[in-house]
């Protein structure tokens, strides 16, 4: 799958990971035939730019090699170029509110209908306390990205909704965080370099 190297055992197979749990891999459509050359005494497969696009692999980045085999019934061999875990570094407004009155499905639904992409609950002796993320990068897409000033402007509203289902606002503020997303695949970054190059960084972390 990685290098072309015995592609076809492991279409479907569980593999050992790094920390030796298994894990069930999920080959991509696009295939390809390589020869392995040899440079002084090791031999080289080499990865075609289709992959490395859509990977974000860079010259120079770490990676893991791991030899695989099964018997079924015949004996087949592969190599997995392990990558490690894609973890994307977005800025995103966040939006802070404390409100009484309400449970916090309510107030969820009201972040999330101007558009807070995931909201979560923090402790509160009383009422809700919670936080909305205006992320742009989302599992398996990116949306157009939302400014400070965008979401400072929905404050007004997002009070008054608030306080029309019976809550009492205690207090709203925006800021602006660095966001940690573990769960995108690199290829939706791939294809939106240019909507987002300004608001994230990402790697590879084995």
């Amino acid at each position: 799958m990685f290098t072309n190297v015995f592609l076809k055992s492991i279409i479907g197979v569980d593999v050992l990971s790094m920390a030796g749990s298994v894990l069930s891999w999920v080959e991509d459509m696009v295939s390809f035939r390589g020869v392995i050359r040899r440079s002084g005494n090791s031999l080289i497969a080499t990865i075609p730019p289709e992959l490395s696009q859509r990977f974000l692999i860079r010259e120079g980045q770490e990676y893991t090699i791991v030899g695989m085999s099964r018997m079924n019934p015949e004996f087949e061999g592969a190599l997995q170029i392990y990558l490690g875990f894609f973890i994307v570094l977005e800025k995103t407004p966040r939006l802070d509110v404390a409100v009484e009155g309400l449970g916090f499905p309510e107030v969820e639904k009201v972040l999330r209908n101007h558009g807070a992409g995931e909201v979560v609950q923090m402790l509160s002796e009383k009422g809700v306390k919670c936080y909305g993320l205006f992320t742009s990068v989302e599992r398996n897409r990116v949306k157009i990205p939302k400014t400070v000033e965008e979401v400072s402007s929905l404050l007004p509203l997002i009070k008054r909704e608030l306080e029309e289902l019976g809550g009492v606002v205690k207090s709203i503020e925006v800021s602006e965080v660095v966001h940690e997303n573990r769960c995108v695949d690199p290829a939706v970054i791939s294809r939106s370099t240019a909507r987002v190059e300004k608001r994230i960084a990402w790697k590879w972390e084995i």
